[in-house]
């Protein structure tokens, strides 16, 4: 899931099938006061710091100062087991399940390559063959499209992060680096920090990170705020509108900022499983991905927001 032409292909044909109207949860339910919020939700007191860098990629540019409010955010992606709760509370059926197919990726693909993957849903992130692997409860809940996470967070009072939210919060303090640890992907104690590709191509996975696609959502250790899979495991979607000259537009410095009023593609951060150091790279707290609000892919999850918290 980047900007890549290939993926970008894939997309389309995603959206073309889809309403773009259509709406993924009845206005009635929408409308009633949101249940309690689940737990486990971080408290951030806001603050300032860098987002982008000037030696990056174009939308990446420049390095700008941020200032936000506080707020809260969830400890961990949402899960399988989360997501399946909202759908029984709510009946929500996700962008997936109404186009009746996703799209996956499995070892042994080309680079860039992805599959249209009939019946492929949350449920069943690699289709329904008897032999795909199966999410567990404990993994964070994947082909959800931008408007299936929206929907999920209005739902408990809450929203997608901002894209200066979401960095901020994984950053935890870190300045400039790609990760929250430094710029290597392994930690300062040798280990991996985080689930990505380390294959030299995606014909084959060495597993050294110890998982070959999704990993549950605290098999890492968190960032010094203690918010796990910072970066890698799933790409995060995010509450703004993609625009290429975002940064450039908030370089004097910006307060709370929201990104472009519309656009034709939601942001994802963070990079996941399918990203390599030679296909995508993006895998870190730099890169910017983007895809259409309503594509459900197996490598993009979310997390959740509650503005006006405070410690």
């Amino acid at each position: 899931m980047t900007g890549s032409r290939r993926r970008g292909l894939a997309t389309a044909l995603l959206v073309a099938a889809c309403h773009p109207g259509a709406a993924s949860t009845p206005a009635s339910i929408l409308d009633e006061a949101p249940p309690e919020a689940p737990a486990n939700m971080i408290e951030l007191d806001g603050g300032s710091f860098t987002m982008g860098r000037d030696d990056g990629k174009r939308d990446e540019r420049p390095a700008h100062r941020v200032t936000l409010s506080p707020f809260a955010i969830d400890e961990t992606l949402v899960t399988v087991a989360a997501f399946r709760a909202f759908v029984d509370d709510t009946g929500h059926r996700t962008s997936a399940e109404r186009l009746g197919f996703g799209m996956t990726a499995f070892e042994g693909m080309d680079d860039w390559q992805w599959k249209r993957v009939d019946a492929a849903s949350w449920r069943a992130p690699w289709g329904d063959d008897p032999d795909a692997p199966r999410p567990a409860d404990d993994e964070p809940v994947v082909m959800v499209s931008w408007v299936d996470a929206d929907a999920y967070c209005r739902h408990y009072g809450k929203s997608l992060p901002t894209e200066a939210q979401w960095e901020y919060a994984m950053r935890a303090g870190a300045e400039g680096t790609r990760f929250p640890w430094g710029d290597d992907p392994h930690r300062p104690d040798g280990t991996l920090g985080l689930n990505y590709w380390q294959g030299r191509t995606h014909r084959a996975d060495p597993r050294e990170d110890g998982f070959l696609y999704v990993s549950p959502v605290r098999a890492f250790a968190p960032n010094d705020w203690g918010i796990y899979d910072p970066v890698g495991n799933v790409w995060q979607w995010v509450a703004d509108w993609y625009g290429a000259q975002t940064y450039a537009h908030d370089a004097a410095g910006a307060i709370d900022p929201e990104g472009p009023d519309t656009g034709w593609a939601r942001v994802a951060r963070g990079g996941s499983w399918w990203c390599s150091a030679n296909a995508c790279s993006a895998y870190g707290l730099h890169a910017r991905g983007k895809s259409r609000p309503h594509a459900p892919f197996a490598n993009i999850g979310f997390r959740c927001v509650r503005n006006g918290a405070s410690r």
